[in-house]
């Protein structure tokens, strides 16, 4: 493999992007070797890059400008990649085997059939993404009616949900990059006074996230009413003192993406009941963090969430469904922590990473998320983010 994935654009601290990688092929390897899986076919960005390392730049890419065919054994993948970027990928190879695609995926389907030629996969047990575009899925088991298209979904969900060390060491760099986003963010809602709009806040967190070296910025901030019930977008809505302000989003960098959220009072004094939900929500991460630890199910988090809550009297207000958490990465990703749905149950192993969000959003009163990320550790935790809690909804 080339070496250009641990030679581009060091970050602090140093990770190795090329065993990064390696591990990642490794791990992909044994679950498709569980599954009888000889190749997987998929043009899914976030797959993308967990397979091939690119582009983790920019993780928001036009779905259909990548693609990868992963091979079983040790061959390097084949790269598909799109017109607009051949002239550079080619010259400067980062992989032996890159086939340039038209902007039409029902294009592509003499390009995939050479690769399965090239690679003698016509009659072995390929793995296809059902998340892959309708239109893109639909073409390839059409066309391809004699090969044996298994659904590489479960695989790859296996493979991404344990990180190995590279991975954590990026991430947490990722989490700390988000965090300068989310503290701006915070230091201008805190005794705002009328100063910002819900827009302008997220803004300047957004801003600070693009210095860092972000991209896909995407924070917003709610307050007062419009935080009961929850409306997840920012408006020009100023933020005035006497209110509670959610401040919620995620921001990217080298192929991954972290988020957390932030509940902020604006100024003046809290009314007990703004300091209730605020406390109850925070107990429902102290909660869960007491049984976070391999072997824990997923829906135990859950149930640890909703005990404050259902303690406080707060139940009908919940905010934390569809789900309490879900598994993060490459972007917010399978595994979803809920305990209404069997189907969807986790248990957590050593080096997942994984948000909880739990919510209460009360009419009349004010609405509050605190989101945290966490890394499941030998026999424990640690929490990945550290922006601060707001000790005037805490006294």
């Amino acid at each position: 493999m080339s070496a250009f994935l641990s030679t581009l654009e060091p970050t602090r601290p140093r990770i190795d992007w090329q065993l990064l990688q390696e591990e990642r092929w490794k791990r992909m390897r044994k679950f498709m070797d569980q599954d009888g899986i000889d190749a997987i076919f998929t043009n899914v960005v976030d797959s993308v890059i967990y397979l091939t390392g690119w582009p983790r730049h920019r993780t928001s890419v036009y779905p259909g400008a990548y693609g990868t065919l992963f091979l079983k054994d040790e061959t390097d993948p084949v790269l598909f990649c799109s017109e607009g970027d051949a002239g550079g990928m080619l010259a400067d190879m980062m992989y032996p085997d890159i086939r340039v695609t038209p902007p039409w995926n029902q294009k592509w389907m003499p390009i995939i059939d050479k690769a399965l030629s090239d690679y003698g996969l016509k009659k072995k047990n390929i793995g296809i993404e059902n998340r892959m575009p309708a239109g893109l899925y639909n073409n390839i088991i059409g066309t391809f009616k004699k090969i044996n298209f298994v659904n590489a979904v479960p695989a790859i969900n296996k493979a991404r949900a344990v990180k190995n060390p590279e991975e954590i060491k990026a991430y947490e760099h990722t989490v700390s990059l988000v965090e300068c986003g989310i503290n701006a963010s915070i230091n201008a809602a805190k005794n705002s006074w009328s100063r910002h709009t819900e827009i302008d806040i997220g803004t300047i967190g957004m801003i600070e996230l693009l210095r860092r070296g972000c991209t896909s910025p995407d924070i917003w901030v709610v307050s007062g009413p419009r935080a009961a019930p929850v409306r997840r977008y920012s408006t020009d809505k100023i933020v005035r003192a006497g209110e509670m302000c959610v401040i919620d989003g995620p921001g990217s960098f080298n192929g991954f993406r972290s988020e957390f959220a932030r509940t902020v009072w604006t100024g003046g004094k809290p009314s007990r009941q703004q300091k209730k939900v605020y406390k109850t929500v925070y107990q429902s991460l102290e909660e869960a963090k007491k049984i976070i630890k391999p072997g824990t199910k997923t829906s135990a988090l859950e149930k640890a969430c909703l005990k404050p809550v259902k303690a406080a009297g707060l139940q009908k207000y919940y905010g934390g469904y569809p789900y309490t958490g879900h598994g993060i990465g490459i972007r917010a990703e399978a595994f979803n922590i809920t305990a209404r749905y069997k189907e969807m149950e986790t248990v957590l192993e050593e080096g997942m990473i994984f948000n909880l969000e739990p919510a209460v959003w009360q009419d009349g009163v004010g609405g509050c998320r605190l989101e945290d990320t966490y890394l499941v550790t030998k026999n424990g935790c640690r929490v990945l983010s550290r922006s601060p809690y707001d000790d005037d909804l805490l006294d």
